[in-house]
C-alpha cells in the first residue's frame, strides 16, 4: 500500500509518517520512485503514535532502535518500566503539592478570619 492509505490505517499523519522515515524509525520498501507500506510497518506507525501520546519524545524512540534494523524489545520494556516509575514519582510529587496547597489554603483562611474578627 501507498502512503495515502498507511496514513488512514495508521491513523498518522503522511508528514508525520515521512519524519519517522528520515528519523530511521520506519524502514519502507520502495517499487520503483513510490513507497510501499507493509502491515508491519502500519502496526509499528501505530506504536510510535502511541507513543508520542504516552509523552515518549521521538528522539527516546530514536535512542531506542539505536541504529539496528529493529527493536529490542527488552530494552523497549525496560525504557518503558523507567518511564512508569517516573510518572509514579511525578504523581507522588503532584500529591505532596496538593497537599501543601490546601494547607496553605487554611492558613490563609484562618488568616482572613483574624482579619474579619479584628474589625
Amino acid at each position: 500500500m501507498y502512503i495515502k492509505e498507511a496514513s488512514e490505517l495508521s491513523g498518522a499523519t503522511q508528514r508525520a509518517i515521512r519524519l519517522y522515515e528520515s528519523l530511521g524509525l520506519l524502514i519502507v520498501s520502495r517499487s520503483g520512485k513510490y513507497r510501499v507500506y507493509s502491515e508491519t510497518n502500519i502496526d509499528l506507525i501505530k506504536i510510535i503514535k502511541e507513543a508520542q501520546t504516552l509523552g515518549i519524545k521521538l528522539s527516546e524512540i530514536v535512542s531506542l532502535k539505536d541504529g539496528n534494523e529493529d527493536f529490542d524489545w527488552a530494552v523497549v520494556g525496560d525504557f518503558l518500566i523507567e518511564k512508569q516509575q517516573d510518572v509514579e514519582s511525578q504523581i507522588r510529587q503532584l500529591e505532596i503539592q496538593r497537599e501543601k496547597i490546601q494547607q496553605y489554603r487554611q492558613s490563609i483562611d484562618m488568616c482572613l478570619k483574624r482579619v474579619d474578627s479584628d474589625l
